[in-house]
Protein backbone atom coordinates (compact mmCIF):
# COMPACT_ATOMS: atom_id res chain seq x y z
CA UNK A 1 0.00 0.00 0.00
CA UNK A 2 2.56 2.42 0.77
CA UNK A 3 4.41 1.38 -2.75
CA UNK A 4 0.74 2.67 -4.12
CA UNK A 5 1.29 5.54 -2.38
CA UNK A 6 4.27 6.39 -3.53
CA UNK A 7 3.25 6.35 -6.93
CA UNK A 8 0.65 8.44 -6.65
CA UNK A 9 2.54 11.24 -5.16
CA UNK A 10 4.45 11.01 -8.21
CA UNK A 11 1.53 11.46 -10.07
CA UNK A 12 0.53 13.90 -7.82
CA UNK A 13 2.95 16.37 -7.24
CA UNK A 14 2.85 18.40 -9.86
CA UNK A 15 -0.73 18.43 -10.27
CA UNK A 16 -1.50 20.26 -6.77
CA UNK A 17 -1.75 17.02 -5.50
CA UNK A 18 -4.73 15.68 -7.26
CA UNK A 19 -4.54 12.52 -9.75
CA UNK A 20 -7.44 10.81 -11.47
CA UNK A 21 -8.08 7.42 -11.03
CA UNK A 22 -7.30 6.75 -14.55
CA UNK A 23 -3.80 7.73 -14.38
CA UNK A 24 -3.84 6.07 -11.27
CA UNK A 25 -4.28 2.91 -13.14
CA UNK A 26 -2.22 3.42 -15.96
CA UNK A 27 0.52 3.50 -13.16
CA UNK A 28 -0.55 0.51 -11.84
CA UNK A 29 -3.00 0.90 -8.97
CA UNK A 30 -5.37 -0.85 -8.81
CA UNK A 31 -9.21 0.08 -8.57
CA UNK A 32 -9.24 -2.08 -5.19
CA UNK A 33 -6.17 -0.15 -3.84
CA UNK A 34 -7.52 2.92 -5.30
CA UNK A 35 -10.93 2.14 -2.70
CA UNK A 36 -8.58 0.87 0.13
CA UNK A 37 -6.74 4.45 -0.02
CA UNK A 38 -9.77 6.09 -0.38
CA UNK A 39 -12.00 4.13 2.82
CA UNK A 40 -8.59 4.81 4.84
CA UNK A 41 -8.71 8.34 4.15
CA UNK A 42 -5.16 8.81 2.38
CA UNK A 43 -7.04 9.43 -1.01
CA UNK A 44 -10.05 12.25 -0.58
CA UNK A 45 -12.22 11.85 -3.64
CA UNK A 46 -12.94 15.46 -5.22
CA UNK A 47 -15.02 13.79 -7.67
CA UNK A 48 -15.99 10.64 -9.58
CA UNK A 49 -12.21 9.52 -10.15
CA UNK A 50 -10.80 12.13 -9.07
CA UNK A 51 -8.50 12.40 -5.53
CA UNK A 52 -6.44 14.55 -3.62
CA UNK A 53 -3.37 12.21 -2.69
CA UNK A 54 -2.35 12.33 1.12
CA UNK A 55 -5.29 14.05 2.21
CA UNK A 56 -4.98 13.06 5.76
CA UNK A 57 -2.15 15.58 6.22
CA UNK A 58 -2.56 17.76 3.26
CA UNK A 59 -4.86 20.49 3.11
CA UNK A 60 -7.08 21.44 -0.34
CA UNK A 61 -5.57 24.31 -2.03
CA UNK A 62 -8.17 26.32 -4.34
CA UNK A 63 -5.83 25.38 -7.36
CA UNK A 64 -6.13 22.07 -6.39
CA UNK A 65 -9.72 22.01 -6.44
CA UNK A 66 -9.91 23.74 -9.77
CA UNK A 67 -7.61 20.88 -11.26
CA UNK A 68 -9.81 18.45 -9.40
CA UNK A 69 -12.92 19.96 -11.23
CA UNK A 70 -11.35 20.31 -14.85
CA UNK A 71 -10.38 16.48 -14.46
CA UNK A 72 -13.60 15.70 -13.73
CA UNK A 73 -14.96 17.31 -16.93
CA UNK A 74 -12.48 15.81 -18.74
CA UNK A 75 -10.48 17.41 -21.73
CA UNK A 76 -12.78 19.67 -23.14
CA UNK A 77 -13.61 21.50 -19.43
CA UNK A 78 -12.13 24.94 -19.43
CA UNK A 79 -12.51 27.23 -16.24
CA UNK A 80 -14.03 30.16 -16.43
CA UNK A 81 -16.11 33.01 -14.31
CA UNK A 82 -14.51 33.90 -11.09
CA UNK A 83 -11.88 30.91 -11.43
CA UNK A 84 -10.13 31.72 -15.05
CA UNK A 85 -10.20 35.49 -13.12
CA UNK A 86 -8.06 34.12 -10.23
CA UNK A 87 -5.63 32.21 -13.02
CA UNK A 88 -5.11 35.44 -14.60
CA UNK A 89 -4.40 37.39 -11.28
CA UNK A 90 -7.21 39.54 -11.80
CA UNK A 91 -7.61 41.83 -8.65
CA UNK A 92 -11.04 42.62 -6.79
CA UNK A 93 -12.47 39.27 -7.72
CA UNK A 94 -14.73 38.19 -4.72
CA UNK A 95 -13.63 34.98 -3.05
CA UNK A 96 -16.40 32.10 -3.20
CA UNK A 97 -15.74 28.78 -2.17
CA UNK A 98 -16.60 26.85 -5.39
CA UNK A 99 -14.67 26.90 -8.73
CA UNK A 100 -16.39 27.40 -12.29
CA UNK A 101 -15.55 25.20 -15.06
CA UNK A 102 -17.62 24.98 -18.79
CA UNK A 103 -18.05 22.18 -20.32
CA UNK A 104 -19.86 21.06 -23.30
CA UNK A 105 -21.82 18.24 -22.08
CA UNK A 106 -22.48 18.08 -17.77
CA UNK A 107 -24.64 15.38 -17.94
CA UNK A 108 -22.58 13.33 -16.45
CA UNK A 109 -22.43 15.22 -13.47
CA UNK A 110 -19.32 14.05 -12.71
CA UNK A 111 -18.37 17.15 -10.14
CA UNK A 112 -18.35 16.74 -6.45
CA UNK A 113 -18.72 19.59 -3.40
CA UNK A 114 -17.19 22.83 -4.42
CA UNK A 115 -17.56 22.25 -8.44
CA UNK A 116 -19.87 24.23 -10.40
CA UNK A 117 -20.11 23.07 -14.33
CA UNK A 118 -21.96 25.26 -16.32
CA UNK A 119 -23.07 23.53 -20.15
CA UNK A 120 -21.30 25.74 -22.41
CA UNK A 121 -19.42 25.31 -25.80
CA UNK A 122 -16.72 27.71 -26.20
CA UNK A 123 -14.57 28.96 -29.47
CA UNK A 124 -10.83 27.77 -29.23
CA UNK A 125 -10.00 32.03 -29.81
CA UNK A 126 -12.23 31.84 -26.37
CA UNK A 127 -9.55 29.57 -24.57
CA UNK A 128 -5.61 30.05 -23.69
CA UNK A 129 -3.94 28.17 -21.33
CA UNK A 130 -2.60 29.83 -18.30
CA UNK A 131 -0.48 28.17 -15.82
CA UNK A 132 -1.41 24.66 -17.34
CA UNK A 133 -4.80 25.40 -16.90
CA UNK A 134 -7.58 26.47 -19.88
CA UNK A 135 -9.42 28.69 -19.04
CA UNK A 136 -11.08 31.77 -21.22
CA UNK A 137 -9.63 34.41 -22.62
CA UNK A 138 -9.21 37.85 -19.97
CA UNK A 139 -11.79 39.23 -22.92
CA UNK A 140 -14.36 36.42 -22.41
CA UNK A 141 -13.74 36.32 -18.56
CA UNK A 142 -14.50 39.75 -18.33
CA UNK A 143 -17.61 39.33 -20.06
CA UNK A 144 -18.88 36.45 -18.05
CA UNK A 145 -17.88 37.48 -14.61
CA UNK A 146 -18.21 41.61 -14.70
CA UNK A 147 -22.24 41.66 -15.21
CA UNK A 148 -22.77 39.39 -12.32
CA UNK A 149 -20.30 41.67 -10.11
CA UNK A 150 -22.09 44.64 -8.10
CA UNK A 151 -20.84 47.56 -9.36
CA UNK A 152 -17.56 48.03 -7.04
CA UNK A 153 -16.18 44.59 -7.95
CA UNK A 154 -16.67 45.03 -11.38
CA UNK A 155 -14.74 48.17 -11.95
CA UNK A 156 -11.93 46.51 -9.66
CA UNK A 157 -11.92 43.70 -12.04
CA UNK A 158 -11.86 45.60 -14.90
CA UNK A 159 -9.13 48.01 -14.37
CA UNK A 160 -7.08 45.61 -12.76
CA UNK A 161 -7.03 43.60 -16.03
CA UNK A 162 -5.86 47.09 -18.14
CA UNK A 163 -3.68 47.64 -15.35
CA UNK A 164 -2.19 43.92 -15.75
CA UNK A 165 -2.00 44.33 -19.49
CA UNK A 166 -4.37 41.69 -19.60
CA UNK A 167 -6.67 44.01 -21.82
CA UNK A 168 -5.85 47.34 -24.05
CA UNK A 169 -8.25 49.75 -24.09
CA UNK A 170 -9.32 48.92 -27.90
CA UNK A 171 -10.67 45.59 -26.10
CA UNK A 172 -13.03 46.81 -23.68
CA UNK A 173 -14.92 47.52 -27.01
CA UNK A 174 -14.80 43.18 -27.43
CA UNK A 175 -16.29 43.53 -24.60
CA UNK A 176 -18.73 45.74 -24.53
CA UNK A 177 -19.76 43.37 -27.90
CA UNK A 178 -19.77 40.25 -25.91
CA UNK A 179 -22.20 41.58 -22.75
CA UNK A 180 -24.56 43.05 -25.33
CA UNK A 181 -28.11 41.34 -24.94
CA UNK A 182 -26.71 39.58 -21.61
CA UNK A 183 -28.80 40.42 -18.56
CA UNK A 184 -26.27 43.06 -16.84
CA UNK A 185 -25.39 44.80 -19.24
CA UNK A 186 -26.61 48.30 -18.84
CA UNK A 187 -24.44 48.14 -15.82
CA UNK A 188 -21.10 46.97 -17.47
CA UNK A 189 -21.39 49.97 -19.73
CA UNK A 190 -20.95 52.76 -17.66
CA UNK A 191 -18.42 50.84 -16.15
CA UNK A 192 -16.15 50.26 -19.33
CA UNK A 193 -16.36 54.10 -19.55
CA UNK A 194 -14.34 54.98 -16.61
CA UNK A 195 -12.00 51.58 -16.80
CA UNK A 196 -8.57 52.94 -16.07
CA UNK A 197 -5.09 51.28 -16.27
CA UNK A 198 -3.64 53.86 -13.55
CA UNK A 199 -6.06 52.33 -10.59
CA UNK A 200 -3.20 49.91 -8.75
CA UNK A 201 -5.98 48.20 -6.44
CA UNK A 202 -9.50 47.07 -5.93
CA UNK A 203 -9.57 49.98 -2.95
CA UNK A 204 -8.53 52.64 -5.23
CA UNK A 205 -11.41 51.79 -7.71
CA UNK A 206 -14.06 51.75 -4.94
CA UNK A 207 -13.02 55.43 -3.91
CA UNK A 208 -13.04 56.66 -7.66
CA UNK A 209 -16.14 54.93 -7.96
CA UNK A 210 -17.83 57.00 -5.39
CA UNK A 211 -16.42 60.11 -6.67
CA UNK A 212 -17.79 59.58 -10.08
CA UNK A 213 -21.34 58.66 -8.98
CA UNK A 214 -21.00 61.63 -6.83
CA UNK A 215 -20.45 64.26 -9.43
CA UNK A 216 -16.83 64.59 -8.17
CA UNK A 217 -14.59 62.59 -10.32
CA UNK A 218 -11.00 63.30 -9.82
CA UNK A 219 -8.68 65.05 -12.63
CA UNK A 220 -5.93 62.64 -12.10
CA UNK A 221 -4.69 59.64 -11.11
CA UNK A 222 -1.45 58.09 -9.65
CA UNK A 223 -0.65 62.40 -9.20
CA UNK A 224 3.15 63.24 -8.51
CA UNK A 225 4.43 66.38 -7.08
CA UNK A 226 7.43 67.62 -6.03
CA UNK A 227 7.78 67.84 -2.47
CA UNK A 228 9.43 71.08 -0.41
CA UNK A 229 12.08 69.06 1.44
CA UNK A 230 13.28 67.65 -2.21
CA UNK A 231 12.21 64.23 -4.15
CA UNK A 232 8.50 63.63 -5.41
CA UNK A 233 5.48 62.10 -3.59
CA UNK A 234 2.99 60.04 -5.89
CA UNK A 235 -0.73 60.10 -4.93
CA UNK A 236 -3.44 57.88 -5.91
CA UNK A 237 -6.16 60.57 -6.55
CA UNK A 238 -5.73 64.87 -7.44
CA UNK A 239 -8.31 67.52 -7.50
CA UNK A 240 -6.38 70.31 -9.66
CA UNK A 241 -8.79 72.89 -10.37
CA UNK A 242 -9.83 74.63 -7.32
CA UNK A 243 -7.94 77.08 -5.12
CA UNK A 244 -5.82 74.44 -3.44
CA UNK A 245 -5.12 70.68 -4.31
CA UNK A 246 -7.14 67.98 -2.98
CA UNK A 247 -5.43 64.70 -2.88
CA UNK A 248 -7.13 61.50 -1.73
CA UNK A 249 -5.34 58.22 -0.86
CA UNK A 250 -6.52 54.91 -0.65
CA UNK A 251 -5.40 52.72 2.26
CA UNK A 252 -5.64 49.32 2.29
CA UNK A 253 -4.18 47.30 4.92
CA UNK A 254 -1.80 45.19 3.41
CA UNK A 255 -0.21 47.90 1.19
CA UNK A 256 -0.51 50.66 4.72
CA UNK A 257 -0.53 48.88 8.05
CA UNK A 258 3.08 48.27 8.55
CA UNK A 259 4.92 50.50 11.03
CA UNK A 260 7.68 51.62 7.98
CA UNK A 261 4.41 52.45 5.80
CA UNK A 262 2.61 54.60 8.38
CA UNK A 263 5.56 56.49 9.03
CA UNK A 264 6.40 57.39 5.37
CA UNK A 265 2.47 57.74 4.62
CA UNK A 266 2.01 60.24 7.56
CA UNK A 267 6.02 62.33 6.31
CA UNK A 268 4.60 62.55 3.42
CA UNK A 269 1.32 63.92 4.49
CA UNK A 270 2.92 66.40 6.27
CA UNK A 271 4.99 67.62 3.22
CA UNK A 272 2.08 68.01 1.03
CA UNK A 273 0.15 70.03 3.46
CA UNK A 274 3.31 72.57 3.46
CA UNK A 275 2.21 72.73 0.49
CA UNK A 276 -1.03 73.86 0.49
CA UNK A 277 -2.82 70.73 -0.38
CA UNK A 278 -5.34 68.91 1.50
CA UNK A 279 -4.91 65.32 2.16
CA UNK A 280 -7.81 63.12 2.46
CA UNK A 281 -6.82 59.43 3.52
CA UNK A 282 -9.66 56.56 2.60
CA UNK A 283 -9.69 53.13 3.83
CA UNK A 284 -12.30 50.08 3.08
CA UNK A 285 -14.85 51.31 5.33
CA UNK A 286 -15.27 54.39 3.66
CA UNK A 287 -16.37 53.15 0.76
CA UNK A 288 -19.11 50.51 2.10
CA UNK A 289 -21.92 53.36 2.64
CA UNK A 290 -22.59 54.62 -0.96
CA UNK A 291 -21.62 58.75 -1.09
CA UNK A 292 -19.82 58.83 1.49
CA UNK A 293 -16.75 59.52 -0.24
CA UNK A 294 -17.88 61.84 -2.50
CA UNK A 295 -19.08 63.82 0.25
CA UNK A 296 -16.27 64.32 1.93
CA UNK A 297 -14.44 64.94 -1.13
CA UNK A 298 -17.19 68.08 -1.51
CA UNK A 299 -16.44 69.11 2.14
CA UNK A 300 -12.76 69.06 1.09
CA UNK A 301 -13.59 71.98 -1.31
CA UNK A 302 -14.97 74.18 0.70
CA UNK A 303 -13.07 73.79 3.47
Amino acid sequence: MDQAVRVLRGLAWQNDGVVTRERAAAAGVSGRVWRTLVRDGRVRELARGVGLVDADRCALSPRGLLRAGLAAYGERAVAVLHSAAHVHGMRGVPRVECVHVATPDTASRRGGPGIVAHRQRLRSDEIVTVDGFPVTTPVRTLADLVPRLPAEEGLAVLDSALHLGLVGAEELVAVERAVAGRPGAGRVRPLLAIADARSESPLESRVRLDCVRGGVAPDALQHEVALPGGGRARVDLAWLTGLRPVFAEADGADAHSRPDALFRDRARANELALEGALVLRFTWHDTLRRGRVAALVRRAFQA
